[in-house]
């Protein structure tokens, strides 16, 4: 079995942790809700804290750790930028709070999208390809690529940040821009689309089930599995955006498979075939034509992500 290895994922709605092996397998784990706007040391420490607990009980030592963060962080001094889902994150340094936490265990810190896209090239929905993409669209909406077998991030760690193009001249808020690609394709995105359907439906008198209703991204995408007015125009309108995104992303990149996390894993079939259907009309015939829209393939997406991120920094330094 190897090493034991660490891993947290943190995330706009929770922080994760798990203890695992280099060949992706999941050996404990748990979590923790994320408040946003609150420090983010005391949420560290109690990760850190659950990590030792759960490895002493199996009597090793984690030999490396493993983080997966919401972007923008800035790569090269391991520092948050002004991350939409976590405010109270903006600029923090978490590669000096961890250097200081764990001492001389190795650690690494990867953008979340980034670490997806390696767990899916290693062990999910892209094992075997080249040339893999990996789309979050969960809290917020970014992309992670290997390309010919080599994980992209550019020289900041920005690489692959595509919730912050935009895709109309206006639409829904995401990443502070109106009509981008974090505003159609992230949960809250999600939520402003449907928000406009909802309101259409009332004015022109159409029944909407979810009018009233606690709007969550569950609760839409369980609603346009019945059939509701409102919630099948929204995803919809969703799924098309998803489409035009990864026509441009084939026809610039073309990928082997594009993997798409979270929302779209999900409910893949509200989702999947009408953006397939996009990209057909969009893209390059053969590139189209050779690439594969697919859901994520991980039992635990988060967990592997960042413990992808601790394999790597393990074998680089074995």
């Amino acid at each position: 079995m190897g090493a034991l290895l660490a891993a947290i994922d943190i995330g706009g709605t929770k922080l994760g942790w798990a203890l695992g092996t280099p060949e992706g397998q999941v050996l404990a784990s748990g979590k923790r809700p994320t408040d946003p706007c609150a420090a983010p040391e005391p949420a560290l420490a109690a990760m850190l804290e659950d990590l030792a607990a759960a490895a002493a009980a199996r009597g090793e030592t984690p030999a490396a750790y493993g983080v997966a963060v919401p972007g923008p962080f800035l790569q090269p001094e391991g520092r948050f930028l002004e991350v939409p889902n976590l405010p109270g994150w903006h600029g923090f340094g978490l590669t000096e709070h961890l250097t200081a936490a764990l001492g001389d265990v190795p650690f690494q810190a990867r953008n979340d999208a980034n670490a997806g896209a390696l767990a899916e090239w290693r062990w999910g929905a892209g094992r075997g390809a080249d040339t893999v993409l990996f789309l979050t669209m969960s809290t917020g909406m970014g992309a992670g690529f290997v390309l010919e077998g080599r994980l992209l991030e550019g020289p900041l760690g920005f690489a692959g940040e595509i919730g912050h193009l935009r895709l109309s001249a206006d639409g829904p808020v995401g990443f502070g821009k109106r009509g981008s690609v974090e505003g159609y394709l992230s949960g809250p995105g999600m939520l402003q689309v449907a928000g406009q359907e909802i309101l259409a439906c009332i004015q022109t008198g159409t029944t909407a089930e979810l009018s009233g209703v606690d709007l969550s991204p569950r609760t839409l995408c369980e609603a346009a599995e019945r059939g509701d007015s409102a919630a099948t125009a929204a995803v919809a309108r969703i799924a098309t955006k998803l489409g035009e995104l990864c026509a441009l992303l084939t026809d610039l990149l073309n990928p082997d498979v594009i993997v798409v996390g979270t929302i779209g894993s999900a409910y893949p079939d509200l989702f999947l075939p009408t953006a397939m259907d996009v990209v057909r009309r969009e893209a390059l015939p053969r590139a189209a034509q050779h690439v594969r829209l697919v859901p994520s393939g991980l039992a635990d997406r988060g967990n592997q992500s960042a413990l992808a991120v601790a394999a790597e920094l393990w074998e680089r330094q074995a």
